[in-house]
This record gives structure tokens, C-alpha cells and sequence, in this order.
């Protein structure tokens, strides 16, 4: 594949990772003011589940922000650039796939499983498509 082939391609797929994680990001973001999220027993208040609800979702919206730019960055994203993107997304895919080995739950439903391969895959694809030509890192 042509550099400026693997260039598009790589666009494409992270873009579609991105895009993928959308309902599972969305997903988060409703819990924030789901009354059914207020957990009046928690010693640290009741919202306090919803608050790492919130804490979560603007995490994710600087994870994704920073595999963005190195998205739009285009062929000139050099190994830093690079490097903080993956990153980002190895911690965004990190965090959804955290459930399994904390809670036994990987994910709550057969939807909510092909959303977090989908986007997954997407993102480590697409990511591993934009590194930077070995004499550019």
C-alpha cells in the first residue's frame, strides 16, 4: 500500500473507530442525569456515581480530541504526535474494555458488545495505519 494509501485508509478506519464509540459514549453521558444512577447508600452522596459518570465522559471527549488532531494532522503527524494519539486511544479502548476483569461484566448486552468491538477495532486499525514512516519517527 502506498504511503498516501495507507494515509486514507488509516483516516478512515480511526475515523470510523471513532465514530463507532459514539453509543457507548452517548450511553455514558445520559447516565449523568439518570435518577436511576443516584445511589443514596454510597458513603460519598448519592450523585457520586453520576459524577464519575460525568468524570468518564469528559475523559473520553479528550482521548478521542487527541486521536482527532492526530487524524487531521494528516501525513506531516510525526512520532510524538503519534505517539500521544495512540496513547489516547489505547486508554480510551483500555477503559471501555475495563468492566470484564473489575466487574465480570464486559459488556451489558449483545448491542453494547459489537459497539465496543466495532470501535475497537477501528481505533487500533486505524491508528496503526497513521504511524509515521520509519525514518519519520
Amino acid at each position: 500500500m502506498t504511503r498516501t494509501g495507507r494515509e486514507k485508509a488509516g483516516q478512515v478506519v480511526t475515523l470510523a473507530g471513532m465514530a463507532a464509540a459514539l453509543p457507548s459514549v452517548w450511553q455514558t453521558v445520559t447516565h449523568i442525569t439518570d435518577d436511576s444512577y443516584r445511589t443514596p447508600e454510597v458513603r460519598d452522596g448519592a450523585g457520586h456515581v453520576q459524577y464519575h459518570m460525568a468524570r468518564e465522559a469528559l475523559i473520553t471527549a479528550g482521548s478521542l480530541a487527541a486521536v482527532g488532531i492526530g487524524v487531521l494532522s494528516g501525513p506531516r503527524r510525526g512520532g510524538r504526535l503519534w505517539g500521544a494519539m495512540a496513547a489516547a486511544g489505547t486508554g480510551f479502548v483500555a477503559a471501555m474494555w475495563s468492566g470484564g476483569p473489575t466487574t465480570g461484566v464486559w459488556a451489558p448486552n449483545s448491542k453494547a458488545l459489537a459497539v465496543h468491538l466495532a470501535s475497537t477495532t477501528g481505533l487500533a486499525a486505524g491508528i496503526w495505519l497513521l504511524r509515521p514512516e520509519r525514518g519519520c519517527r
